[in-house]
């Protein structure tokens, strides 16, 4: 759990989302091409990073499927037409796990976001994204109509949360906020808008959150987070702590916990364990 909660968080600490990264290498260079989202000025840019050199191939400010797409068609074309070996790095955005309706309905989310926050006092960036969604939202049927053999498709209800990181345009004032999103697959309605995720973990008196992402979300909605724990006493610190805890939307915009919340510290070598009660 430690070792995925860390990888977690090294994913947003750079400021940037990279939705799909490669490093691409042959025997004189090593190339770094990565699908951003959002982009530096764009809804997501395509981009390939060498010698510190880096080169905005494509971007689209509609559809972020586009630039889904020309990752693909590039990283390609570097290992058929121009000698390079690439290697995708693990996805800890979730953003390639997502179905087409699900991605429509993060850049209806994105975009509006991107709009409202560059028009507040002092304005904000959406530095980054990271969402999961629940199995179900992957489950249809079909069922064919014999007059125009047309298919019909029948959704199972499934929920979508996106955690959106922001910060200020001088990198101060980092923040995050999160939709939880019901979908029926004919429309969708954002249920909950929590800022920030971590006020509503509870944690031990002595300790406080460091930060809370996003992990998973159960076919029945409920949110799994995972957390970076600190220990408040400076004299006796505590050299990693990562914990988890499931959430579910109990309307309102509010959340209420459905299992406690546990971490696991390092402490002068040893592991010790933690859970707060319910």
């Amino acid at each position: 759990m430690a070792a995925c909660a860390a990888a977690l968080l090294a994913s947003i600490t750079t400021g940037v989302s990279h939705a799909a990264e490669y490093e691409c290498k042959s025997e004189a260079e090593t190339r770094y091409i990565r699908l951003e989202l959002p982009g530096e000025a764009h809804l997501c840019e395509v981009s390939v990073t060498s010698d510190e050199e880096r080169r905005v191939m494509w971007y689209a400010n509609h559809d972020t499927l586009f630039c889904s797409d020309k990752i693909i068609e590039l990283t390609t074309k570097y290992e058929e037409q121009w000698g390079f070996s690439c290697e995708q790095w693990p996805d800890h955005d979730g953003i390639s796990a997502l179905s087409v309706r699900q991605r429509t309905i993060l850049d209806a989310e994105l975009k509006f976001l991107m709009a409202s926050s560059a028009e507040a006092n002092p304005p904000l960036a959406v530095s980054g994204v990271k969402v999961a969604a629940s199995q179900r939202a992957n489950a249809s049927a079909s069922m064919q109509l014999s007059s125009d053999k047309k298919a019909l498709q029948i959704h199972s209800p499934s929920t979508l949360v996106i955690q959106f990181f922001l910060s200020a345009l001088d990198g101060s004032d980092a923040r995050d906020q999160t939709h939880v999103i019901e979908d029926d697959g004919v429309s969708w309605n954002t249920r909950a808008k929590l800022a920030p995720l971590a006020s509503n973990v509870e944690v031990l008196d002595g300790y406080k959150i460091n930060s809370a992402l996003i992990d998973g979300v159960t076919d029945a909605g409920a949110i799994e987070i995972a957390t970076q724990v600190q220990k408040i006493d400076s004299n006796n610190i505590t050299n990693a702590c990562y914990g988890s805890q499931v959430l579910s939307s109990a309307g309102g915009g509010e959340l209420v916990a459905r299992t406690p919340h546990r971490f696991v510290c390092t402490e002068a070598g040893l592991l010790a364990g933690y859970e707060l009660p319910e």
